[in-house]
């Protein structure tokens, strides 16, 4: 838990009272590899953060799995869109290793929110952070050639390369798995 209380650190400052009642606000959940922890069509009732292991976040589009984000040790996963709507969500979020989580619900959040110190600056701090980094990747999906998105990847995911199958990367950055190993290829000549 202390890894939690720590990223939320990076954020807002906090007393340890307060810090007794965010590890009251958040639960413990463990998943095995090849668990999901949201489907796609159910309702993000949760703000997950990942104490170990790695999440893929993907969408089912045209009967073709899209990968869209990967969530490694220390960083929160979520349908935002869905869990701030309390609608259906249009992604699905799986294990790609075994994971230990934090959980936190819709209330509890709200509560946090509400009793923790600047607790609601946290969560803008976090959604713009994760705006940010969705935007750079909508711009680098229609703009840059593939090899610039993997390049990109390396840059954002290359500790997790080797933890990562060809397959959702290729997916992540919009090409096939034969075209990422041309690629690749291409890029080890330079």
């Amino acid at each position: 838990m202390e890894d939690l209380i720590d990223n939320i650190r990076y954020y807002i400052h906090f007393s340890e009272e307060e810090s007794e009642l965010i590890k009251k606000l958040f639960t413990e959940k463990s998943l095995k590899k090849g668990e999901n922890i949201l489907e796609q069509g159910k309702i993000c009732k949760s703000l997950f953060f990942v104490s170990k292991g790695l999440l893929r976040q993907y969408i089912n589009h045209e009967g073709k799995e899209l990968t869209i984000y990967f969530n490694e040790e220390n960083t929160f996963a979520c349908d935002f869109d869905s869990f701030i709507s309390q609608s259906p969500s249009e992604k699905t979020i799986e294990a790609l290793e075994d994971a230990e989580l934090y959980i936190i619900s819709f209330e509890n959040l709200q509560q946090f929110y509400a009793e923790i110190n600047k607790g609601d600056r946290f969560g803008r701090l976090l959604l713009e952070k994760i705006f940010s980094s969705a935007i750079r990747h909508i711009i680098s999906v229609h703009a840059d050639t593939a090899e610039q998105r993997y390049l990109n990847f390396l840059h954002s995911f290359k500790h997790l390369q080797q933890r990562i199958p060809q397959l959702y990367i290729a997916s992540f950055i919009g090409v096939t798995p034969q075209s990422l190993s041309r690629i690749r290829r291409r890029i080890a000549r330079k």
